[in-house]
């Protein structure tokens, strides 16, 4: 099997071409270099694995188009380029929306001329779900919650595109389902919850989970915000490779559709949960500096997965506390 995977340099893109690789694919990846921390240690590890590597910038519609038809018989485009941080959409909204709009509308045009057999998986975001202001939250001690979403935000809950970020990822959602309905074509589309795992470089704006894990394992001081009640699911990186593998085994049962693949109900955490899990693994005491709380932060947001667990036959298998290990002794073993 031919795969091609954007952002392939990027945390979710090189942990998924490794997994492919493995599997005897032949993983084709590329990435414009645009976001450098990480990217040549992961360039390097794609390099070393027999990946082929092509600076492809998905903003540049000449460029995606050339790749593209030049490029014969592919048999899957995972689209795992993006502008991922909340922070950046914010400060140059245009450039978020050239990346992640423009970016997969460049791809799918592409996929749609040259490679219409072709299965494209587009990976989304949590964010397109707005911050569900209709749902009504309870505070416990550690921790808000949603007072009677047991399961959490399901596929069908009202889009409300929250930020740049939301609404740039919100519009390739919808252009991924509507290729497939008017076109076609066999999509699909992934709206991931928080993310963390090995060959994430993050950083204080993006990938909470590891940043702090880092942190309070180098017992080192770092900023956080707000009261630490904010509520978040997190999937460690192995279940999401996972689950995009599945979509393509299983993509009969699941074109044109949009699939949350996140941690759940179970595998939800407040950052001051996190932080005393992280305590306790490394021993250190964690040296948070509170900030006020960031405009347009959520309380509440974990999303329902049981669309996935009945399409894809797919569930969590990484717990929390098994994931944070395997993250932290990574982190150990870079440096």
């Amino acid at each position: 099997m031919k795969v091609v995977i954007t952002g392939v340099l990027g945390f979710v893109g090189v942990n998924l071409a490794l997994a492919c690789i493995k599997k005897g694919y032949k993983v084709i990846g590329f990435d414009n270099r645009f976001k450098t921390l990480g990217s040549q240690e992961n360039l390097q590890l794609f390099l070393e694995h027999g990946g082929e590597y092509h600076h492809v910038d998905i903003r540049n519609n000449n460029d995606v188009e050339t790749f593209f038809k030049n490029i014969n018989e592919i048999d899957v485009i995972y689209n795992m380029a993006a502008q991922v941080a909340f922070k950046n959409s914010i400060e140059n909204p245009r450039l978020d929306f050239e990346i992640n709009a423009l970016g997969t509308l460049n791809i799918l045009e592409s996929l749609r001329l040259y490679h219409s057999n072709a299965i494209f998986v587009n990976a989304s975001t949590n964010q397109v779900y707005g911050n569900a202001s209709s749902v009504e939250l309870v505070e416990q001690k550690s921790r808000f919650d949603f007072k009677n979403l047991n399961f959490g935000i399901s596929e069908d809950f009202p889009m409300d595109f929250l930020s740049p970020y939301g609404c740039s990822k919100g519009a390739a959602d919808l252009y991924t389902i509507d290729y497939a309905r008017v076109f076609g074509l066999k999509t699909v589309v992934t709206r991931f919850g928080g993310i963390y795992g090995i060959h994430q470089y993050s950083y204080q704006d993006h990938g909470w989970v590891s940043f702090m894990a880092e942190m309070v394992a180098a017992n080192k001081e770092f900023n956080r915000f707000g009261h630490g009640k904010q509520v978040r699911d997190i999937l460690y990186v192995s279940d999401i490779v996972s689950a995009l593998l599945l979509c393509v085994e299983k993509i009969d049962k699941v074109i044109g559709q949009a699939i949350n693949i996140a941690g759940g109900p179970k595998n939800s955490i407040s950052v001051l949960e996190l932080l005393s899990k992280l305590e306790k693994i490394t021993g250190n005491k964690e040296l948070s500096i509170i900030n006020p709380m960031r405009k347009a932060d959520k309380l509440v947001a974990y999303l329902d997965i049981r669309k996935a667990e009945e399409l894809l036959g797919w569930t969590p298998k990484v717990n929390i506390e098994q994931g944070l290990e395997l993250l932290i002794n990574w982190h150990k073993k870079r440096k």
